[in-house]
């Protein structure tokens, strides 16, 4: 009963059961405990136990309190309930239970609980009862009972409750309790605490430590009884710990006072982690409300944070809301005294202008999880514990999208995905719409487009497989002979491909002749190639090779046989022998047909399109060499187009039915097939058939009679023949439809097969027959079946002049025997017309598919790729026919219509910025970009999920071989050009019907309604007409855009780069590839950087040669590029080339080493002054495209229709202003003008005068030009090289003839021959650096078009190319400076070394030269070597001079230096010559005396100290009678002579009244109002000056005092004499220093600060002075002088009187010389070394001086101290030195005490060469017995040995050189013992080294190498990244900055000015030069120097870097520069976006 009372208790106290006492131990039980535990203390303390007080209390509140406050917790409790309010309700659940015995206790408690869970389960399942449960439910509880059954059978009942206060007392289920609660807040009425418990120690120790005497052993007590009445841990925060935790917090509080009250994340963030911290450790919120949030000054922070935010824009504040609000809420409502608590938290709350949710919350994630208030990442576990924090704060604030996310964090655990992820939300890649996939569902869409198509194992043809795939039997013997003959046989079977000729050979330089039958196939491919249709006739004669009769000699022998008339005559039936009579060629036909054999499918529909435009006759049937099976080459016809007009008759009228470029495979016709049975040797049908469709005028059959023909022709037996009439729509026209013709080749009666498939599709028979095969059984049967057939027949028997009666019905006979040529051709072709019109049978060659193969003949169509190629194309075609076709694009290929349009026409924006209200033009730009990505990202939820088209165009591309992916493109052409072709007719039918009207009513002034009503129909169907155009080239730009949305991700992804893939292996294939969209006139470059980069993967970084063509509309230039290499780019009129196309052309291996390049690129571009493009686009779009062709092509083709030169202005026009343009930005493309289409073929000699006109017009335009693009050029042949006779090319007419009938004529293939002879001669000659790789044109697309972009082309164009070479040239003229620099500092400490020892007594700058020789030959070599082989070598050469002539520079100016160095030595000691002369008569003196005395003691063995008593007794008295007469050194007044030196400075007769005020003043300090002054133009004004401004003019004042100290130091070091030069040097300081102040500041020192500075400078220099001179003097007294040596006469005196037992003296006295010297050597050469060192090491030394930058800006990035960004800003040289200074102290300062390891080498290598001299002076002197004075001798040597290594005097030691040594060779032990105390001493003095030791420091030199180009931008302060000092050209940075960090403000506002130089050049903003001058920003070389010297050009980057500083530091830079980032300087919401990771990758780009 006790234990229940116990319990309810703690109940109606709420007290949790968690913190109950344990029930299975009774208190009283415990209470025993306890008090025997204290029993036995009280004994130990007995015992006598010295305790302390503190222990005894804290012993007793274990047991003898226990009761008591046992009794405390019982009545009050343990914890106070403190949490957050929520005036909600309370859902109860309740049970009880009553009637049990007290033994049933157990089970009844646990009975009780089943029921209560199964109550509980009930409610939350949404039923108020469960099984075993009745309830009654009411409106304000709900009653159940649960029946059980006990082991006894006693019934009992437990009853179970429901009770509700407050909300809605209809339903029992607590979810939807719940529910109904959230919304309807009428319902709430209860005060919810929470369950936050806070201990009552902890309230003692916070807020009730005052009253209680020992609180702390207080708090401890309840504590510990707690623990053990529940045996419970509390945690580890009680008593004294939490009051550590207490007055941490004081001490943080007390730091938090120190804060200002302005915006700061970081310092939230220190907050935010303290009272993470805090609670952590306290495990509860009650330290962090009751004492931190109760501080007034933490209060006052907060307040003013807020403050502060009120006057920001809403989206600049977004971080701090989100950072306040997890700091404060929900504890700031806990606090009692927090006056303005709801001030903050409305503010905090307040959601107007917030950003999008999903980017608030992602900015708060991404805050949360990575920045930290140290320089330390965030562990893991750090990120964990971050994350559920915010979880827990912002569980009901997630968007769809952020749970999506989280839950893929929750699988993964990837931190780095789930941070990119975020990026991603914040950068805008990701938007918070629904429809949109994510990138995972994107990145699986590509993987099943790509995945999902395989190539088919095995693909079933449409006929049976046998038949469709052809055998490679065994070929005829003579047919393989033929192929080797020809040197085919490689080839054969259909092994030859079109990438097998289409190729640049070096026969197309030179127009030659086959030398032997192997070279015919090739020159007959390459004389096809350019439509030259005397190819049928080319044959290979060798003049060795009999055939022709030799021409008898005329010149008679008088002994020769008489030949008679009658044996002239006679024999004439004897056959010449066969080899005279045979001839010896390859039959033309056996040529073309055993090309055909070799070639494949692609091949084969080559040779048959280039074959149909020479207007020959193409093979229909072939029978097969190798099987004789009969093949129906269909597919090598499917890609001839014809175009006709033909005349219908409908009724009795006639009209013109038109047919334009039409598939002629496709096209129904009647078929009129020409037969032969037997022989006729008078007549052949194929001459015949010529005279029909041409009159003779072209041979479209060959025949017998043909140039080249011979008898023996055994590859056209059998061989159908097909050509086609095409009539023109003219009354001469022999047919008024088109008419196929077929010629089967040999005797019909032998090839049966080929005569039943033509009785079957033929519609007229035309039969040759003879008189003799008339009678022939078979033959007769042929002509029987003819006759009986229901098809028309003509019979023409060869041996009938005439017959009578010839018309029998559909059966016609005529004789053709002796009749008259043009006769029998007219009657032929009467006839055939007459039987033509009477039948009906129309067949198209594609319907005599069935046929075929009902013959069993090979389909070429049925090879396995083709038929699955087709079906796909089918499949897809289909899907384009269920759109209309005006939709096509809009509904399939959505992303390259409107919204590319639009994102068109922001890119452009970007390059005519314009300030915008009181928005800034970074703002603008801000805007622009934000807009650009929104587009994007509508393109990817167009684009996703991939529609069938696309899905499917992309897997088939990726997934099948190039021999099916060929096949597919091809079908996919000739099926889409169905579907748009008659539409297409129509619609531009009907415009140029309206065309037409429109010029009509311009005639007429009225009617303007009617003329605007047209037009807008005519704008209406030139848009209907670019909708319905569709072709691949928008499938394929469908996939560029799909890859450039994708881009804009920023995500690199494996499956995005197969896009482009896709499109270069087209290319590599050979097919062209948009460059240009031809609709939206834009250039997608990122698409197009992509394909280049992938074609790179594929083919190498290949040397490519462009060719560019410009010219008018249809005036054959795309016909053009296919003659001369073979090309596949549209030539219709109707469908003319759009935008512009490139394709890529192998050069042959062979020939590759003559040109110098591996491909050629043909750009072919759309028509300037194209009518499509009226409408559409403004003038300057003819402009752009010309500039852009030109700029990126080697050779433009300037292409002119016509001769007469005056209709050539519009193209000249345009394409002179782009030549000019070509040359103002250092590109040099040439060019060659084609006039097409002229007359006569001496038109060139004719137009003379046309030239001449030429050329003047030519000048004409360059003079307008020029002015127009501001350059001083006033002829053509300035601009490129020109000249007008040989650079201009006539092409004659294409056709011999009326098209559509006529062949292309001779002349232009020749033409064509010619000039592309020329174009590979020009290309042969072309500049190597003209010709660029992939990557470099990739770069140059890119520069070009950004350029373009720009309104000034030149002005914007920036050359990336020569860019990165020129920076490989700055990384290796680093490089070579560093071996001359290095190597010339070695040479420096040994002449220096050699001066000081006396060994040289002159410096000639030829001496100097000689001993640098080798190395310069070296560095020389390593650039001839860099300039000669680096592979951009070509661009390189134009730097070679200047970089041989600043290598020189710096060569001689180290020299120099070195020089002047070793003479400024050489002068002081000639300077002390007299003292030295007069040091060494003293020194001599005394050696004399005391060689003296010691001869005299000589023999007597004395001690060291007796030897001292001696020496010193006598000592004085020597230095007394040696210095008696030397005179008194002069004593200088250093003040009188610097006060002279200053009045003749300053000329100023109020100098002494300076000198008066200045004298009271103990240092300087800088006065802006006395030191100040503003320039002209401009007047001060109090707050004129800003931190920056005036830390600016500090730092300068700074720098200059500092480099006077340094240089007075240098001085002192040096122990100078004080002279008069110092004065001056230090004024010369001072003003060097003033004019630092930048030239484009407003403000400069006056003539005060001058003479202050001068004064205080001079004033303390003096004291130094006086302090120098003073020394000097002591140094230089002869008696202080002696004195100081007196210990090296003593050692020498020694040395004399032991004799020759003195050679450890003699070694001891030796190394003591050593030792200064081998001291100051090593730290010398140890400096260097460091240098050395760290340059090899550190990647930051590695480079150029930008890479040095780019490193600079990555530590400070890393570093985050805004002091230190101040200081790179305001001080860049100074950075660099102190980061140079910095990196080489860590390095050797490290725990691996680097400094000491270099110096210990010296040490070994100085102690090297001191042996080795020891060594190499004994061995020359031991045995020299020619010599006495052998230690004289031997220390010659040993000096020498050391002369250029250490600073060893020879005369300071002439004390020993007298010594009586005889023992040389004991010197190498004893020098060896002797230096061993001087190693130890120099060893131990390096292990505490620092860097002060050295004289010059490492860093310093160093910082000489990488010194670069000072100067900054004028505009922004950046720094010059150039390498090289004095560099040639303009000064330029990689990244330009926000002028807010030079310190502007917009003029009188405090707005600060964040725009950047590179966007402000394309903004149409000004700036003022001087008083009231305004330059706008795209001209600002206007403004003269130091502007004119700048190359700043427009930026299309991110610019992140200073972005990311600009908002990161945001505070502070508005407290430096006394401004607000505010009105015109507010800061752009997507800066706060950039992170810190996005700064630095964009800076690794660079």
């Amino acid at each position: 009963m006790i234990r229940q009372k116990e319990d309810s208790l703690q109940q109606a106290m709420d007290v949790p059961k968690e913190y109950w006492a344990h029930q299975e131990k009774a208190l009283l039980d415990e209470l025993v405990s306890i008090q025997k535990k204290q029993e036995q203390r009280e004994k130990s303390m007995r015992k006598g136990e010295n305790i302390s007080e503190k222990e005894v209390l804290k012993r007793a509140s274990r047991g003898l309190a226990l009761q008591g406050i046992n009794c405390l917790f019982r009545r009050f409790g343990s914890h106070v309930n403190q949490g957050p309010l929520h005036f909600r309700g309370i859902f109860w659940w309740k049970a009880c239970a009553e009637g049990f015995r007290a033994e049933q206790w157990d089970e009844m408690k646990q009975q009780t609980s089943e029921a209560l869970n199964s109550y509980v389960g009930a409610s939350f399942s949404g039923f108020s009862t469960k099984r075993g449960v009745k309830g009654d439910a009411s409106k304000s509880s709900s009653q159940a009972s649960f029946q059980g059954r006990d082991r006894s059978n006693t019934h009992r009942a437990v009853q179970l409750y429901v009770n509700k206060t407050g909300g809605p007392a209809e339903t029992d289920s607590l979810p939807k309790w719940n529910c109904r609660l959230v919304p309807n807040n009428t319902t709430w009425c209860v005060i919810d605490r929470g369950f936050q418990l806070i201990p009552v120690w902890d309230i003692i120790l916070s807020n009730h430590s005052s009253d209680f005497k020992a609180s702390h052993q207080m708090s401890s007590s309840l504590r510990t009884v707690y623990e053990a009445l529940t045996n419970h841990s509390t945690g580890v925060i009680f008593g004294e710990e939490l009051a550590s935790a207490v007055e941490e917090t004081r001490a943080f509080l007390e730091q938090v006072k120190t804060w200002e009250g302005t915006v700061n994340e970081k310092k939230l963030l220190i907050l935010i982690d303290f009272k993470q911290g805090l609670n952590n450790r306290t495990k509860n919120h009650s330290v962090w409300i009751n004492i931190c949030l109760s501080d007034k000054a933490l209060q006052e922070f907060l307040v003013n944070t807020v403050s502060f935010c009120y006057k920001s824009s809403p989206e600049n504040t977004t971080n701090i809301k989100s950072l306040l609000q997890c700091l404060l809420d929900p504890h700031i409502y806990s606090v009692r005294d927090f006056p303005r608590a709801s001030f903050i938290m409305q503010w905090v709350f307040h959601k107007e202008h917030m950003l999008p949710k999903t980017l608030r919350i992602s900015i708060l994630l991404m805050t949360g999880l990575t920045i930290t208030s140290e320089n330390k990442k965030v562990t893991s576990e750090q990120k964990h514990d971050r994350l559920l924090f915010m979880k827990e704060k912002m569980k009901n604030t997630w968007s769809t999208e952020m749970k999506a996310l989280l839950e893929k964090h929750n699988a993964f655990k990837d931190w780095e995905r789930l941070e990119r992820d975020l990026q991603s939300f914040i950068d805008g890649q990701v938007v918070d719409t629904s429809g949109i996939l994510n990138k995972d569902s994107i990145i699986r869409e590509l993987q099943d487009a790509f995945q999902g198509m395989q190539p088919p194992s095995q693909c079933k043809p449409k006929s049976d497989s046998s038949k469709s795939k052809p055998s490679q039997g065994t070929a005829s013997p003579e047919f393989l002979n033929l192929l080797k003959r020809l040197g085919l046989e490689r080839y054969y079977p259909r092994k030859m491909g079109t990438e097998d000729f289409h190729r640049i050979h070096q026969t197309f330089v030179h127009n030659s002749q086959p030398s032997k039958d192997s070279e015919l196939p090739f020159y007959f491919l390459q004389r096809l190639l350019t439509v030259d249709y005397r190819v049928r006739y080319l044959t290979c004669k060798e003049a060795s090779k009999p055939g022709v009769v030799p021409t008898p000699n005329t010149s008679g022998e008088e002994h020769e046989p008489s030949y008679s008339f009658d044996d002239f005559l006679s024999d004439l039936d004897k056959g010449a022998p066969e080899s005279a009579s045979r001839e010896s060629h390859v039959h033309p036909m056996d040529l073309q047909m055993a090309i055909f054999h070799c070639a494949d499918d692609f091949m084969r529909q080559y040779l048959s399109s280039k074959l149909a435009f020479c207007q020959f006759a193409l093979p229909l049937l072939v029978p097969n060499p190798g099987t004789s099976q009969i093949e129906f080459p269909l597919w090598s016809l499917s890609q001839i187009k014809k175009s006709w007009k033909g005349t219908v008759k409908s009724g009795e009228e006639t009209r013109i039915s038109s047919h334009d470029n039409k598939l002629i495979y496709q096209a129904e016709m009647p078929i009129v097939s020409f037969l032969r049975i037997g022989s006729s040797p008078s007549s052949s049908k194929s001459q015949l058939l010529n005279a029909l469709l041409s009159r003779k005028k072209h041979d479209t059959f060959f025949h017998r009679h043909c140039e080249g023909s011979t008898k023996d022709c055994f590859l056209m037996k059998g061989v159908v023949e097909i050509s086609w009439y095409i009539p023109r729509g003219s009354d001469d026209d022999s047919f008024n439809g088109p008419v196929a013709f077929c010629n089967l080749h040999g005797d019909a009666r032998d090839h049966e097969p080929q005569l039943q498939f033509l009785q079957e599709i033929s519609a007229v028979n035309v039969v040759l027959v003879s008189e003799l095969d008339q009678s022939n059984e078979k033959g007769r049967k042929i002509l029987h079946d003819l006759w009986q057939s229901q098809r028309p027949l003509v019979c023409l028997f060869t041996e009938k002049e005439s017959i009578a009666a010839g018309r029998c019905g559909q059966n016609v006979r005529i004789g053709i025997k002796n009749r008259n040529e043009a006769e029998l051709v007219g009657e032929l072709t009467k006839t055939i017309r007459d039987l033509v019109e009477g039948s009906s049978t129309l067949v198209s060659l594609n319907a005599c598919l069935s046929t075929a193969r009902q013959h069993g003949f090979l389909v070429d169509e049925d090879a396995e790729a083709c038929v699955t190629a087709k079906e796909i194309a089918i499949k897809l075609v289909n899907l384009l026919k269920k759109e209309k076709l005006s939709e096509i694009k809009s509904q399939l290929l959505p992303l390259q219509g409107k919204l590319w349009y639009k994102w068109c026409k922001k890119d452009k924006e970007l390059t005519r910025l314009q300030e915008k209200g009181n928005k800034s033009i970074e703002h603008h730009r801000s805007q622009i970009e934000s807009e650009k990505s929104a587009i994007r990202r509508q393109q990817l939820g167009k684009a996703f999920p991939l529609n069938q088209l696309m899905k499917t165009v992309l897997g088939f591309l990726q997934s099948q071989p190039d021999n099916t992916k060929k096949f597919f493109l091809q079908w996919m052409k000739i099926l889409m050009d169905d579907i748009c072709s008659d539409r297409l007719d129509e619609l531009k039918r009907e415009y140029h019907q309206l065309w037409y009207q429109i010029l009509a009513l311009k005639k007429n002034s009225g009617k303007s309604d009617l003329k605007t009503q047209l037009k807008n129909e005519l704008d209406a169907l030139s848009d209907e007409i670019n909708d319905s155009s569709i072709g691949l080239e928008h499938i394929l730009r469908e996939v560029g855009q799909i890859y450039e949305a994708l881009e804009s991700t920023n995500s690199k992804e494996e499956w995005y780069v197969k896009l482009p893939e896709i499109a270069a292996n087209l290319m590599v294939l050979g097919y062209p590839i948009e460059l240009m969209d031809g609709d939206a006139s834009y250039i997608p470059l990122q698409w197009i950087g992509a394909v280049f980069d992938r074609l790179i993967e594929k083919l190498g970084d290949k040397r490519v040669f462009v060719l560019s063509v410009l010219g008018i509309q249809s005036t054959g230039k795309s016909t053009l590029l296919n003659a001369m290499f073979g090309l596949q780019f549209n030539v219709s009129a109707g469908r003319c080339t759009r935008g512009a196309f490139m394709q890529l052309i192998k050069v042959d291996e062979k020939f590759q080493q003559d040109l110098n390049f591996d491909y050629m690129l043909v750009v072919d571009t759309e028509g300037l002054r194209a009518i499509e493009m009226a409408n559409k686009q403004s003038l300057n779009h003819n402009s752009e495209l010309a500039t852009f062709v030109i700029g990126i092509g080697n050779m433009t083709l300037i292409n002119i229709f016509g001769e007469n030169p005056s209709e050539m202005q519009d193209v000249l026009q345009i394409a002179v202003q782009a030549f000019l343009r070509m040359k103002q930005v250092n590109i040099s493309p040439g060019c060659l003008f084609v006039h097409q289409n002229v007359g006569e073929i001496t038109a060139k000699e004719k137009n003379m005068e046309g030239l001449r006109r030429l050329q003047e017009k030519l000048d004409e335009m360059t003079v307008t030009a020029a002015q127009q693009e501001f350059c001083d050029i006033t002829c053509f042949s300035d601009v490129i090289r020109f000249d007008v006779k040989t650079h201009i090319h006539y092409f004659a007419h294409l056709w011999e003839g009326n098209p559509p009938m006529a062949p292309p004529n001779p002349t232009y293939s020749q033409n064509v021959q010619e000039l592309k002879s020329k174009i590979l001669q020009a290309a042969k000659k072309e500049s190597h650096s003209s010709v660029l790789r992939l990557s470099s044109l990739k770069v140059r697309i890119s520069d070009l078009w950004n350029a373009l972009l720009n309104e000034n082309f030149v002005f914007s164009f920036k050359n990336s190319v020569e860019i990165a070479a020129y920076k490989k040239l700055e990384t290796a003229f680093s490089q070579w400076t560093w071996q001359l620099r290095s190597h010339i500092l070695d040479l420096q400490m040994k002449l220096e070394n050699m001066v000081r020892n006396g060994e040289l007594g002159k410096v000639t700058m030829e001496h100097l030269e000689k001993l640098v020789q080798e190395r310069s030959d070296a560095v020389t070599k390593n650039m001839e070597t860099f300039f000669g082989e680096d592979r951009d070598h070509e661009i390189l050469i134009q730097w070679k001079c200047s970089t041989e002539l600043k290598l020189k520079e710096l060569r001689e100016s180290l020299l120099f230096e070195t020089r002047r160095k070793c003479e400024k030595l050489l002068e002081v000691k000639k300077s002390q010559s007299k003292l030295d002369e007069r040091k060494s008569e003293y020194e001599n003196e005394l050696l004399r005396k005391s060689r003296e005395l010691a001869l005299s003691l000589k023999g007597q063995k004395l001690s060291e100290s007796e030897l001292r008593k001696w020496f010193n007794s006598i000592w004085m008295q020597w230095v007394t009678e040696v210095s008696s007469d030397t005179p008194p050194l002069e004593q200088v007044n250093i003040d009188v002579a610097i006060e002279n030196v200053l009045l003749e400075q300053f000329e100023d007769t109020k100098i002494d009244e300076y000198f008066r005020k200045f004298s009271q003043k103990p240092a300087f300090s800088l006065d802006i109002q006395k030191h100040v002054s503003m320039k002209k133009g401009f007047r001060m004004f109090p707050n004129f000056f800003d931190d920056a401004n005036v830390s600016n003019l500090q730092h300068i004042t700074d720098s200059i005092i500092m480099r006077v100290m340094a240089n007075i130091e240098k001085k002192e070091k040096d122990k100078m004499d004080y002279s008069q030069i110092f004065i001056y040097e230090i004024l010369n300081e001072v003003e060097e220093g003033m004019n630092s102040v930048p030239a484009t500041a407003n403000y400069s020192f006056n003539k005060d600060y001058e003479i202050d500075l001068s004064l205080y400078l001079c004033r303390m220099a003096a004291e130094r002075f006086k302090d120098m001179h003073a020394a000097f003097r002591k140094a230089n007294d002869p008696v202080v002088y002696l004195e100081s040596k007196r210990e090296d006469f003593f050692k020498c005196f020694q040395i004399s009187c032991q004799g020759a037992s003195c050679i450890t003296t003699f070694a001891d006295f030796l190394c003591s010389k050593i030792a200064t010297a081998l001291r100051h050597v090593i730290y010398e050469k140890t400096a260097l070394d460091i240098a050395r060192d760290v340059k090899d090491k550190f990647p930051d030394f590695r480079g150029n001086r930008s890479t040095l930058e780019y490193y600079m800006l990555k530590f400070l990035a890393e570093e985050e101290n805004f002091e230190k960004f101040m200081d790179y800003l305001n001080a860049p040289g100074d950075f660099l030195d102190n980061y140079i200074k910095t990196k080489v102290e860590t390095y050797c300062l490290d725990k691996n005490r680097r400094l000491e390891m270099f110096l210990r080498d010296s040490l070994s290598h100085y102690y090297e060469n001191i042996q080795s001299a020891v060594f190499a002076s004994t061995m020359v002197v031991k045995d020299r017995k020619d010599r006495k004075d052998k230690i004289s001798l031997w220390l010659d040597e040993f000096c020498r040995a050391l002369g250029d290594v250490l600073s060893l005097s020879r005369s300071d030691l002439k004390g020993i050189e007298h010594q009586e040594i005889t023992d040389v060779e004991f010197l190498n032990n004893a020098m060896t013992e002797a230096l061993s105390p001087i190693m130890y001493d120099l060893r131990k003095e390096f292990k505490e080294a620092c860097m002060s030791s050295f004289k010059r420091q490492p860093h310093t030199i160093l910082a000489e190498q990488f010194a670069g180009c000072p100067e900054q931008c004028p505009f922004c302060g950046a720094v010059c990244t150039n390498t090289m000092p004095n560099h040639d050209g303009d000064h330029r940075v990689v990244f330009h900055r926000p002028q807010v960090l030079s310190g502007y403000r917009w003029h009188k506002t405090d707005n600060l000015v964040i725009d950047i130089c590179s966007s402000l050049v394309s903004s149409d903003c000004k700036f003022v030069v001087g008083e009231d001058t305004w330059i706008p920003f795209k001209t600002y070389r206007d403004a003269g120097h130091p502007y004119s010297t700048w190359s700043i050009l427009p930026d299309p980057s991110m610019q992140a870097y200073w972005k990311w500083f600009v908002s990161s530091f945001r505070t502070q830079l508005e407290h430096r520069y006394n401004g607000k980032f505010h009105g015109k300087g507010e800061i752009p919401p997507s800066w706060h976006t950039v992170t810190k990771r996005n700064a630095l990758a964009e800076l690794e780009k660079y």
